[in-house]
């Protein structure tokens, strides 16, 4: 879509410091980078500068003393001068009863209509009327868009959108404060002071009353205003009579937040400003109009969205009691809060980024501009070793699924991963194929690849890489002096028309593309990284907070590929590792045993029993999503890994690894780091020796090592995102 041609006039009921005008003035910015022109019309309001400075031009509509009734046709009249003034192509409304105005008013103008619903609370006949005046009606949330559509209104989910640029840990201009120590644990509210939301404030504040009692140094800013300021002042001035000292502050009603989050150990709100205070790195306790939902951590992640952080729907209803139970908990750990809180802005960035709910929205507008017809949605099929559980081939469809939804429109693309019971012989169904992460380029998958080419598929080759278990030669700059294709003309046909054909060829390193270089590609592929790279580890204070007290970990990831390696002896691997593994603990590191996948529990559990050290060693057998598998990686000083992508993950959280290189595939990761001092092959002799000698050296040269990952990650990611950014399916 040409958006440059787009004028966009957004209406409100006026320019409040609440979420529904945040959002318009957050997505407003997002559009004008896509160079959308923006207008506003509807009454004043604190808001009004930064809506001039994010680009709005501002058309005042200021409404009368008069009824509703009298002024009626005053009102459309002046919205219709706005829309024919500036040749407005779309109406965009938010509330009523603005929004009926200006709806009626476009409406007898012939100018599509786009309404979005923040909420429940509106009143249910005019929302309807409003609606039914609309080319499109947009929810910002589950709860939203089913309490609609059961009243007959059918809308798109496009959740708030967050600038993480703009919100984000280091992100605030200090301004006029409140006063508080500098070892103060401060809890933050945010929200009008108004419905449900000020009867909330007034149990946090009632809360306090014992809670101080535990944690001598809370502070409580509560910042917003409302219709109930009042009674909010009145028990914050008796509470803090009853102290003897002000530690309720009352900030009131504030156009930038962001100085708030900067100074909270904890944000207690719903709606866009758990999404807002997420972004800051700060952990959230979600309460809001409808009801309580806790403290939003990576196990709650779904319900907090599904219940819209409690502000249209919940678990419970709050109490003094409830909300003194959670805050006593949340604040005993002051550095388990700051964890949380990096955890959330990663989870921010992946599923509320503006710029991909600003696609989604221009989705939107072209549809109602084209007369609302529907946009046929493009069909992605992600292919990869999907649904066995091996956190390897899982995390890396996490990446690409990650990147879908930053940079594809949900209302354009719907991406579908290959588990088992998708049919990979009939690709009809699908516009593009994708060859992801993993060791791809063998028989079968690259057999799916053809077919996507016989069938005039788009397709992409996204990280792929080659495998076997052929040894192979590599002189002192990397190029390899073994030949790996050997008399296979079908197979090199087949890479060749593959690779004339797809629109992206990245592969995961060297290797693959020397053995793609024999097969007569040419310089039609070419490095992309593995995929696995793109997986940062969430920020966390844990290595910097580290207990000096405590022994440092090593860590090391064991498993089985059925003797399926060089040597083909798994057990000869094993006792090596268990060497190692004593003579670590013996020189004062704690071991922590890691697993990629389930049939791998049994060497782990048995590589535990050898070690025969239960003190210092951690026997882990849970099958961790790849965040928390990074979070425990960058808590060691180093890694030894069997599975390819244990590496990865400790390569993508910065710790020095140690590669057991049992086939090509380990040796292809190493080198596109351009870190091959870092592989210690299975079949090598003093297997034991070589291990410890390349942990030796991989913790000495932490730094050095970490800092080359870093430049080679950071360019792997720009390569892989590529694709997306261009356009390319």
């Amino acid at each position: 879509m040409n958006s440059s041609n787009d004028r966009i006039l957004m209406v409100l009921d006026n320019l409040g410091t609440g979420g529904t005008e945040t959002h318009v003035l957050s997505i407003g910015k997002a559009l004008q980078k896509k160079g959308v022109q923006l207008y506003y019309a509807g009454g004043n309001g604190p808001l009004y500068q930064a809506f001039v400075d994010a680009g709005f031009l501002v058309e005042r509509i200021e409404s009368a003393r008069e009824s509703l009734s009298a002024r009626r046709q005053h009102l459309i009249d002046s919205y219709q001068g706005v829309m024919k003034k500036h040749g407005i192509s779309i109406v965009h409304v938010h509330q009523t009863p603005s929004g009926l105005l200006a709806a009626t008013a476009a409406n007898q103008l012939g100018i599509p209509v786009v309404f979005t619903l923040h909420g429940t609370y509106y009143p249910k006949d005019e929302a309807i009327k409003v609606a039914q005046l609309c080319s499109a009606v947009i929810s910002v949330s589950k709860p939203v868009q089913l309490f609609w559509e059961k009243l007959g209104v059918k809308t798109t989910l496009i959740s708030n959108g967050i600038d993480v640029e703009d919100f984000r840990p280091d992100s605030a201009k200090m301004g006029k404060l409140p006063s508080l120590p500098s070892d103060a644990t401060v809890v933050t509210y945010v929200s009008r002071l108004a419905w449900q939301k000020a009867t909330v404030c007034n149990m946090v504040l009632r809360a306090t009353k014992t809670l101080r009692s535990e944690i001598p140094n809370l502070h409580i800013v509560v910042v917003g205003s409302g219709a109930q300021s009042i009674h909010v002042h009145e028990l914050a001035k008796a509470l803090n009579k009853a102290a003897g000292q002000p530690y309720i502050h009352i900030v009131g009603e504030q156009t930038d937040v962001r100085p708030y989050y900067a100074i909270s150990d904890l944000v207690i709100g719903t709606g866009r400003v758990a999404l807002e205070a997420m972004a800051c790195g700060k952990p959230v306790l979600a309460i809001g109009n409808h009801g309580y939902v806790g403290l939003v951590a990576p196990s709650s992640y779904d319900l907090a969205w599904d219940c819209y952080f409690g502000d249209h729907s919940s678990v419970q209803k709050p109490s003094p009691q409830l909300i003194d139970s959670a805050l006593r908990q949340a604040c005993r750990n002051r550095s388990q809060l700051k964890e949380i809180g990096g955890l959330g802005r990663a989870w921010v960035q992946s599923n509320f980024h503006i710029t991909q709910k600003c696609a989604s929205l221009l989705t939107i507008y072209a549809q109602v501009k084209n007369g609302g017809g529907q946009t046929n949605m493009k069909k992605v099929l992600y292919v990869g070793w999907l649904g066995f559980k091996n956190l390897g081939d899982e995390l890396m469809w996490h990446a690409f699924h990650d990147l879908s939804r930053k940079y594809l429109d949900p209302a354009k693309y719907k991406v579908i991963p290959s588990l088992p019971g998708v049919d990979l012989n009939d690709l009809s169904e699908y516009d593009t194929v994708v060859l992801g992460g993993g060791s791809l380029l063998v028989p079968g998958y690259v057999d799916v690849a053809y077919r996507a080419v016989e069938q005039k598929k788009r397709l992409w080759i996204w990280g792929s890489g080659f495998d076997s278990q052929d040894k192979v030669q590599l002189d002192s700059s990397g190029i390899l002096t073994t030949k790996l294709m050997t008399d296979n003309e079908k197979m090199s046909q087949t890479l060749q028309k593959i690779a004339e054909h797809a629109t992206f060829f990245g592969v995961r390193g060297p290797v693959t593309l020397q053995y793609l270089q024999q097969a007569g590609v040419g310089d039609k592929a070419w490095i992309s990284g593995d995929p696995g790279m793109l997986l940062l580890p969430a920020p966390s204070a844990s290595a910097a907070e580290a207990d000096k007290s405590k022994r440092l970990r090593i860590g090391i990831n064991w498993g089985t590929s059925y003797n399926r390696i060089y040597g083909k002896n798994e057990d000869a691997v094993e006792d090596a590792l268990v060497y190692a593994a004593k003579r670590l603990i013996k020189l004062g590191y704690d071991i922590h045993l890691l697993t990629m996948w389930g049939p791998d529990r049994e060497a782990i559990k048995r590589l535990h029993k050898k070690i025969g050290d239960p003190t210092h060693t951690i026997l882990d057998l849970e099958l961790h999503d790849h965040s928390k598998m990074l979070e425990l990686m960058k808590g060691f000083q180093a890694t030894i890994n069997f599975k390819l992508h244990a590496n990865v993950l400790s390569a993508a959280a910065g710790v020095p690894f140690v590669c057991l290189a049992y086939r090509i595939k380990s040796i292809d990761f190493a080198y596109s780091l351009d870190l091959p001092e870092l592989l210690v092959s299975t079949d090598e002799p003093l297997l034991a020796e070589r291990i410890l000698i390349c942990t030796w050296e991989a913790i000495a040269r932490r730094e050095q090592i970490a800092a080359k990952i870093a430049a080679s990650q950071k360019k792997m990611m720009e390569n892989l995102e590529q694709p997306f950014i261009q356009g390319l399916l």
